[in-house]
Formats: C-alpha cells, structure tokens, sequence
C-alpha cells in the first residue's frame, strides 16, 4: 500500500520543485489551523486527481531537535541512481526508515515497534549483504539501539539486533509490550506527555505570532479539536 512519495531536496529548490509538480496538476492540500503556522519538515502533501499516492516534498528528515542525525546534504551528495531515479543508498535508506519512525513516529518514546518498518528493515539489510556492504555499527544512537532491540523480540536475532543492550533494559522492553496492561497504561503515559507537549507547542506559538492567534479565535472549535488529536506535533 503506498502512503506517500517522499521527494528529498535541498532547501533552496523546495519551491521550484512545488512549481514543477503543479505544472502537471499536483495541487496542495489544504492544511489544518495549527499546520499553517507551524514549522514543516516538508510543503503541504500534493495531490494528483488521476494519480495513485500523494507526495511530499522534503527539505529536511526529522523533527528540528534530531536533525543532527540525519544530515540531508549528505544523504543528496552518496545518492544514487537506479533505474533513472535519484534514490538514498541503502545505508541511508536505513537510517531514514529507523529514524523516521523511532522519532517522528514517536516510537521511541513510545517504546513499540512497527511490523512494515521491520520487514522493510530486512529487504534493506538483505540488500547490504548482496552487495557486500559492511554493516555501520559504529557510533550508532540510542535510537537504533532501540529499534534492533525491540525487533529481537518478535524476530530471529540478525548481527545488528545484538547490539549491546542490558539485559534490564531489555526484560524491561519485553514487559511493555508483551503485557497487554503494561502496554496500555505504558501508552497512555506516553499519550499524556505528547498532548502536554502539543499544548506547549500551541500556546508559545499564540504568544509570538498574531495572525495565529486571529485565526485561533476565529476558529476556536477547530483548535480544541485538533489540540486533542495531538496535531500539532
């Protein structure tokens, strides 16, 4: 099932990649009260009517307080081409798809693993062996740590998986989410925190910008709403 297209580049071309894709009748979403104010890792999602699968174009990879891990114009300068299409190395593509999802995704503050990330984890590791590339264990983040982690717990352990971990932390990791009671007041916490982190988010965005706290006022349902929904993230 496709999603999205994912369109990496470098921030002065983000508009004129907007133009080219409008051109050929992509038309932008329309955005929420809070996402018209707020900072984006990418434009507003483009839509085709004829086409399968919505795409975003993308100046940056993770939320502004982690982008020191994935540094775009490293991944634009090692990308290759197959096929005609400019596409990540594999390296890159693993690092993308395991921080995506550890920390725009939220997984891990929240401690869970996706099943998709994980098969696509291994197509990519499967490829990294084909071509006899060495996998980069060396100055790996908490994040992948993690990620390799909780993936041992549901799949046959690869090399990566073994990276070092307690033995604690991993009796730890296996209780939340293999207890269904752990797991869900663990998630509720989790839930908790990140609305408490929205509001922060909205009110700092009243105080400094007055045209959001027109529109705000204007449209005070639709902000409760999305406050709730935790949109603002």
């Amino acid at each position: 099932m496709i999603g999205d297209i994912d369109i990496l580049v470098e921030s002065n071309h983000l508009y004129k990649a907007e133009h080219l894709l409008k051109e050929v009748n992509y038309n932008s979403q329309e955005q929420t009260l809070f996402g018209k104010h707020k900072k984006h890792r990418h434009l507003p999602r483009l839509i085709h009517a004829e086409h399968l699968g919505a795409v975003e174009i993308h100046s940056k990879l993770l939320r502004k307080e982690k982008q020191n891990l994935l540094t775009v114009n490293t991944i634009l300068a090692n990308q290759e081409l197959i096929n005609g299409v400019s596409v990540p190395r594999i390296e890159d593509n693993l690092d993308i798809l395991i921080l995506n999802h550890q920390i725009n995704d939220f997984g891990y503050a929240f401690k869970s693993i996706d099943l998709k990330v994980c098969y696509d984890s291994f197509v990519l590791e499967q490829q990294q062996e084909q071509q006899q590339k060495e996998a980069n264990t060396l100055g790996i983040s908490k994040y992948h740590r993690l990620f390799y982690t909780l993936r041992a717990l549901y799949f046959e352990p690869s090399t990566k998986d073994s990276i070092k971990t307690t033995t604690v932390l991993k009796t730890i990791y296996a209780f939340i989410n293999k207890n269904k009671i752990a797991r869900r007041i663990y998630t509720r916490l989790v839930n908790l925190n990140v609305r408490l982190m929205t509001c922060l988010v909205g009110v700092k965005l009243f105080v400094k910008n007055k045209h959001f706290r027109a529109e705000v006022w204007a449209h005070k349902s639709e902000a409760i709403k999305l406050l709730k929904r935790g949109d603002l993230v």
